[in-house]
């Protein structure tokens, strides 16, 4: 909202809506919430819930408020505006718990959790927002194709592993999606070496040399090589908004020395072609 909007809302409603105040309210409430994720808080600490419903209903009236003053169009008009009026559309629910005992309906204590997502609408006061999501939309585009052959490899290793040594260790190979899994992350480089390590254990001994040699070629070729690639990719085109302005700057610069060049190549030429004396000191007096 603008100046000449907020002017025309009472003083105590612009408390409601105050960037400060709601910032608060939700540092508040992800406090809150990570309380009440402790077993035993809810029967010393009882008052918490309460406080995360009122904290609920405050988000509802600051809503409430920005509708009424703006309108339906001009509410909706903001990408942050509508992510804050999914989120509290689909939390406001949790207040029927005031009334009914539902200790069953779980969907509604997801729901509830939600709430903390609404801080990511003050994503938008980060330095130069705009700037970094414009370059991880650009990362994306310029690496969509490389993350494809790249899933698609790791399908392929997937299946080929899964049918492979789903008899030998069913916890990491026992279907297709697990072996997916397993498989990822050994690319990642996180505790590759256990996976081959607990399959050699249970596996023929004539099978041993390969199994290790196997899993090397998947460690090297998706983790060292791939993962890689798709990160040199996507920092690179991240990035390269900062190289285009460095470029633009030395373009910028190159057609003023080029300027300044035939500027000098020119009073050469006069000079050169100037061969009265009185001329010539005419000409170094005025330069």
């Amino acid at each position: 909202m603008n100046a000449n909007q907020y002017k025309a809302i009472p003083g105590y409603q612009q408390l409601v809506i105050n960037d400060r105040v709601v910032m608060s309210a939700i540092i508040l409430n992800i406090i809150i919430l990570f309380l009440l994720s402790f077993d035993g808080v809810n029967h010393h600490l009882y008052f918490l819930e309460y406080l995360d419903t009122f904290l609920t209903l405050f988000f509802l009236i600051e809503m409430i408020v920005k509708l009424r003053y703006l309108g339906w169009q001009a509410y909706i008009a903001s990408g942050w505006n509508k992510m804050d009026f999914i989120i509290v559309v689909l939390t406001t629910p949790s207040l029927f718990l005031i009334f009914f005992d539902l200790p069953n309906f779980s969907l509604l204590l997801i729901l509830r959790a939600l709430r903390v997502a609404k801080f990511f609408r003050f994503l938008k006061f980060v330095p130069h927002l705009n700037e970094i999501l414009d370059g991880v939309g650009r990362a994306l585009k310029a690496s969509v194709f490389v993350l494809i052959a790249f899933f698609l490899y790791n399908i392929i290793i997937s299946l080929f592993s899964c049918y492979l040594f789903r008899e030998i260790a069913p916890e990491h190979f026992g279907n297709a999606l697990i072996s997916c899994y397993s498989t990822f992350k050994m690319f990642t480089l996180e505790g590759w070496y256990e996976i081959p390590e607990t399959i050699s254990h249970q596996a023929p001994l004539h099978m041993e040399f390969f199994t290790k040699f196997y899993f090397i070629f998947i460690v090297v070729t998706g983790g060292v090589f791939g993962l890689s690639i798709v990160n040199a990719i996507f920092v690179d085109e991240m990035v390269s908004d900062n190289n285009n302005e460095l470029e633009n700057r030395i373009s910028h610069l190159e057609n003023k020395i080029d300027l300044l060049i035939d500027k000098l190549d020119e009073l050469s030429q006069q000079k050169s072609s100037n061969t009265k004396p009185g001329i010539n000191l005419a000409y170094r007096a005025s330069s």
